[in-house]
């Protein structure tokens, strides 16, 4: 990786030089004559351009891990290991890792546990595995399987067990408060200290208000999309800080949902292509499909050439947006095909995006230019994070 330096991180990854055979005559003596001297590196405190990648490691997916990479340079910082299809989060203050793992005790086999793992930010020392009693529904990792209020208090965790359900944690306490039931809903976007929203598969979208005891209360707004003629992409552009879902759809529309309330609002959808374009076959697709800069509320969403299901093609440029009229900004050309994208939170931010050759691309959003492409990174890197959004 050009310019990368892979930081000795506790609990990550140790790098130690390797012993020095000693020469003949210290062998004699018994002694050596170089005494080890290992160092521990410490992360600097959270900043917007610390990328956290998660490689879901397809060819053994027990085997998960998370990259904590330098976003200015695509420098390597630090990597610590997740198990089988895992979830991940930041805390609001930047001092705190959330790793939502699930083990067995004989690698593949015997009795389960689940955990949230939580980890320092800065060492990446774990401090406490605080139980799932009911477990997590375990599926291919999904950004919005798991979330974080914007008090940093509680984790939200996606549940199948027997009905679709959020079990709510206490972070502070590092105990489970218990779960809201979601039937025939999934996905996990929390707006409030005590609210979050779940997509459902009627196309209505759901909202959940809870207490500290677990108790709940829920609303449904109705028809918010088409499910069956033109369905949302799970990673649909979510601006947490001004609690608004931009729901980006197969056919390549965005529908604006005002979550500030205790039922969702859905605002005046809005074209992506123009009717040309379109006609050309200009669709969203890829994995983590598109991502919000909270700051400007600008949308950036992964763009192809294809055809009605071809929603898991990767992208081949992303197009940004001022999402509040929906006016089409700058188009980035990618020089490979991408499948997830990220936007950083500062003010000066850069694109990030993950290509279908597990490099790492870094794009100066001022002038849509390259600013580095890493080496592969992982096997499988399929999740951008980025703190504060």
């Amino acid at each position: 990786m050009r310019g990368s330096v892979v930081a000795t991180v506790a609990g990550a990854v140790l790098l130690a030089a390797a012993p020095r055979c000693p020469a003949a005559g210290a062998e004699a003596r018994g002694k050596l004559t170089t005494a080890e001297s290992p160092t521990v590196a410490v992360l600097a405190p959270m900043n917007p351009r610390r990328l956290f990648v998660l490689d879901t490691m397809f060819p053994a997916a027990q085997a998960a891990k998370t990259y904590v990479l330098d976003g200015s340079t695509g420098a390597i910082e630090g990597m610590f290991n997740q198990a089988y299809w895992p979830n991940f989060g930041i805390s609001p203050d930047g001092t705190e890792l959330y790793a939502v793992d699930t083990y067995w005790e004989k690698h593949t086999r015997g009795r389960r546990s689940d955990y949230i793992v939580v980890r320092d930010a800065r060492t990446l020392d774990v401090r406490e595995d605080v139980p799932l009693p009911n477990g997590r529904q375990i599926i291919v990792s999904k950004k919005n399987n798991f979330d974080i209020t914007p008090d940093g208090r509680y984790g939200l965790t996606y549940n199948l067990a027997p009905e679709t359900a959020v079990t709510i944690t206490d972070l502070r306490a590092r105990r489970t408060v218990g779960e809201v039931a979601i039937p025939g809903c999934a996905l996990i976007f929390a707006q409030a200290p005590h609210r979050f929203s779940s997509l459902c598969a009627d196309g209505a979208v759901l909202t959940a208000s809870f207490d500290d005891d677990g108790a709940f209360t829920t609303q449904r707004a109705t028809r918010v999309f088409d499910a069956v003629n033109d369905p949302a992409f799970e990673h649909s552009g979510w601006d947490k800080p001004h609690r608004t879902l931009y729901l980006v759809t197969y056919h390549g529309r965005v529908i604006p949902v005002d979550l500030d309330g205790e039922k969702a609002v859905p605002g005046t959808p809005w074209w992506l292509a123009s009717e040309q374009e379109r006609a050309e076959g200009w669709l969203p697709g890829g994995w983590q499909v598109s991502h919000v800069h909270s700051a400007t509320r600008r949308l950036y969403v992964l763009m192809h050439q294809g055809h009605y299901w071809t929603e898991k093609s990767s992208g081949t440029e992303v197009w940004e947006f001022d999402a509040a009229d929906g006016r089409r900004l700058q188009r980035i050309r990618l020089p490979e095909p991408a499948q997830s994208i990220s936007v950083s939170q500062d003010d000066a931010p850069l694109l990030y995006a993950i290509t279908d050759s597990a490099r790492i691309l870094a794009f100066r959003l001022d002038t849509g230019a390259l600013l580095y492409r890493t080496e592969p990174v992982g096997f499988t890197p399929q999740l951008l994070t980025v703190w504060g959004n």
